[in-house]
């Protein structure tokens, strides 16, 4: 798999993504929405190795693609999805990227380029999106992307001792079409 935009390369992950990939992971300011500690070095290698080996388009796990700079080959980010109904052609997205690389469109452009992926390989007829209701950066995203709010979930996810509510995004294959 080899996704090109202007800027960017999506492609599988490879062991040689460990550095960066942990330079990202484990920033406190990438860590801050999410519900789960920072990976591990060990647990780095454990999820590059399941993500460079899963099969595009399997129901219930996860397929994340790295976001590496065309310029540079500088590892920036990944892109997810995770197709949670074949039968239903539903699927989840996702993006995580380096503090350092926000604000200047790349996760916007990978996230646009997943979709097109997601729409047309994968012929996924809905995909969703979540997010920390205090993750304004990723709502904004969303709603730039075209995505519309679907639920705003009270108490939804528990970590670091607080509860926090979560935003629901969704986009239908046709929303897609029309946006691009």
């Amino acid at each position: 798999m080899h996704i090109t935009t202007e800027r960017l390369i999506l492609r599988r992950m490879q062991d040689s993504d460990l550095q960066n990939f942990l330079e990202y992971e484990q920033h406190p300011d990438h860590s801050r929405y999410f519900y789960r500690s920072p990976y591990s070095e060990e647990q780095a290698k454990a999820f590059i190795a399941e993500n460079r080996d899963l099969e595009p388009g399997a129901e219930g796990t996860y397929l994340h693609l790295v976001v590496e700079l065309a310029s540079s080959g500088k590892m920036i980010g990944t892109v997810c999805v995770n197709v949670t109904s074949q039968a239903h052609w539903q699927g989840d997205v996702g993006w995580f990227f380096h503090p350092d690389y926000l604000g200047q469109g790349f996760a916007t452009e990978a996230s646009r380029a997943l979709l097109e992926f997601v729409f047309t390989r994968l012929e996924l007829h809905r995909i969703t999106a979540f997010c920390d209701a205090d993750n304004e950066r990723s709502r904004q995203m969303m709603e730039r992307l075209g995505m519309r709010r679907e639920a705003h979930y009270q108490d939804a996810a528990f970590f670091d001792g607080v509860w926090h509510n979560q935003f629901a995004y969704a986009m239908l294959e046709q929303e897609w079409k029309a946006c691009r």
